[in-house]
């Protein structure tokens, strides 16, 4: 009898305390999918100006570098959609700057050579492109030099900063602020005033901080730093000059001004703007495109300023708790679209390494250029990437295409013609508390007689998902998970046909899962703006089903990133999600980072 109750109360408590945890994981999950909130119009300021022909956003120093190129070669014709060609010097408008960048790796005994020498973009760890702003005001210093000179932030202007905010540290990105590139990032006849009459020494140069002030900076635990000046290194002479036989190697002024973050493993942006939109305690994020053995690297750089949102957001990121969705960009790697059989591959994907290295005679420094489609890797599709653009006639889509757009309109209305490439995508558009809708019980489903064809992801998946979590909301980004990319993603190997993109187009293996036309419009429906996956296209690989789910997103004005890795990272409901890309003028594509913040 004493073992019975015994054993009674055993499973008695047993069962409180399992109906305990079961509520206290409830609520867990109600919390932390409550707590990220969709993001509107005015939560989130662009700190990245757009990058155009027109201005002069590139360095001028050797006569090496060169000014961005965005080629349309693929334009509405016979074929429904448009894509460029993008050639981009690292060294562009708002830019990411790796130690490598002006640290030799440690091993190869030039000068300033160090440890963290060999840390280049795509090893930088997600949570070290996020940060809490933490402003550091140089107004008062703007314009306030001799020509050819910068003026500096001292280690004084930094502690005066300090003394009149708080102590900075860790989770920190600490953005010097001058308002120099807001004054003269202008287009042409103006455009020389940014960066090459400063070089030349016409007029004044741009705000840097000095070596103590980066230095002191980087000693805090501060990890990103960022600048609204197109370098974060002076103009003017070096601070620090050896005598005797160690004076045979001077630092300029320049470098001097990056080793003092770079000592620490830090990372910094430059070529910012706005920073007078953007309050301290505001999520600063700065995405550079994911480049493989790249010191510096074009990107894109947002704050979101809701005071609400950013500190939650904040918490996570102190935390570390950001993960990369992003594949790396490599020549050796299946991240450009090689097309169905043979000869229709768009522009493939090439690094130019180095266009400047440290023992060159350019200078002590590393920078490469790359060469690619706007499609490549993980991307942005906008909607004038298969819409047409106003005035052109669909009638001159080819017999396949045409009798597809005649299906398309007869359930889904006329096809809008638009001319919202990426820099005109809202910004906001770009990010959200993710909904990760885990499809991947439709690989397999195909047979083989069939392919080359997609498993769909149907209505059903969407609602069932939605039964379990909750419905789907406007400002929230879907996130397709089919592992499709984690499987296969990996680099060329001979005489082995590539199983990420090649072989589903041909025939050769089942195609990735996609969603249809009904899906992406019950999406639109919902008040759905940006739908996400990790496979290498959102369209199916039979190129009619493909076209009507791309279309259904112009008619909506959703974007796509796709190419997408790691998405099984997240959970269902919890996370917030965001895609940048450079803020190419007119660019039908935009090949990018794509990261999580976790719940």
């Amino acid at each position: 009898m004493y073992h019975q109750r015994k054993h009674g109360r055993i499973r008695r408590l047993s069962l409180s305390l399992i109906l305990a945890t079961t509520t206290l994981c409830l609520l867990a999950t109600s919390n932390s999918s409550a707590q990220y909130t969709p993001v509107g119009p005015g939560d989130v300021v662009d700190l990245s100006p757009v990058i155009s022909g027109r201005h002069y956003q590139y360095w001028p120093g050797g006569q090496i570098h060169h000014q961005p190129l965005v080629v349309p070669y693929i334009v509405h014709g016979d074929r429904p959609w448009a894509s460029d060609l993008i050639i981009l010097d690292e060294n562009t408008a708002t830019q990411t700057d790796t130690p490598a960048h002006m640290m030799p790796p440690q091993h190869s005994g030039l000068p300033n050579a160090h440890y963290w020498g060999d840390l280049t973009v795509e090893k930088v760890p997600a949570w070290q492109l996020v940060g809490e702003v933490y402003k550091i005001d140089g107004r008062s210093m703007l314009d306030q030099a001799p020509p050819g000179v910068s003026p500096l932030f001292t280690i004084d202007v930094v502690k005066a900063a300090e003394a009149a905010h708080r102590p900075m540290g860790p989770g920190d990105a600490v953005l010097y602020w001058s308002g120099y590139d807001d004054r003269h990032d202008r287009p042409a006849p103006d455009d020389r005033r940014l960066i090459v009459e400063p070089v030349g020494g016409t007029a004044p140069g741009w705000p840097a901080p000095d070596y103590d002030a980066a230095e002191y900076v980087g000693s805090r635990g501060v990890w990103l730093m960022g600048i609204d000046s197109p370098s974060m290194g002076g103009l003017g002479p070096p601070r620090y000059i050896a005598s005797g036989p160690e004076g045979m190697y001077v630092n300029p002024l320049a470098l001097e001004s990056h080793l003092g973050h770079f000592k620490y493993g830090a990372v910094h942006t430059e070529g910012l703007i706005n920073l007078d939109r953007t309050p301290n305690g505001s999520l600063y994020i700065a995405l550079p495109v994911k480049h493989e053995n790249s010191p510096t690297v074009e990107t894109r750089a947002v704050a979101i300023t809701n005071p609400d949102l950013a500190a939650r957001l904040l918490e996570a990121v102190k935390s570390k708790r950001v993960v990369d969705l992003s594949v790396t960009l490599s020549m050796d790697r299946p991240v450009w679209w090689p097309g169905r059989g043979v000869g229709r591959h768009v522009f493939p994907y090439s690094r130019v390494q180095p266009v400047n290295y440290f023992d060159g005679p350019f200078g002590p420094y590393w920078v490469n250029t790359h060469i690619m489609d706007a499609h490549t890797g993980t991307h942005v599709d906008p909607p004038a990437h298969y819409g047409p653009p106003p005035g052109f006639d669909t009638g001159s889509y080819d017999e396949t295409v045409r009798v597809a757009l005649r299906e398309f309109e007869a359930e889904h209305g006329p096809l809008k013609h638009t001319e919202m490439t990426t820099e005109k995508v809202p910004l906001h558009h770009f990010m959200g508390p993710a909904r990760v809708v885990n499809v991947q019980h439709r690989v397999g489903t195909t047979s083989r007689d069939d392919w080359p064809a997609s498993p769909a992801i149907t209505l059903d998946d969407v609602r069932r998902h939605e039964e379990l979590y909750g419905e789907i909301e406007g400002g929230e980004v879907v996130l397709f998970h089919t592992g499709h990319t984690d499987t296969h993603f990996r680099r060329f190997i001979r005489v082995v046909v590539e199983q990420t993109v090649k072989a589903p187009l041909d025939g050769q293996s089942e195609g990735w899962p996609a969603p249809g036309a009904e899906v992406i419009a019950y999406l639109a429906g919902k008040g759905v703006k940006h739908v996400g996956i990790d496979t290498p296209d959102m369209g199916s690989v039979d190129p009619v089903e493909s076209m009507k789910t791309h279309w259904t997103a112009v008619n909506h004005d959703m974007i796509f990133t796709e190419y997408l890795i790691g998405v099984g990272q997240l959970p269902p409901k919890g996370a917030f999600y965001v895609f940048l890309c450079p803020r190419l003028e007119n660019n039908h594509g935009g090949p990018g980072r794509a990261i999580a913040i976790l719940p």
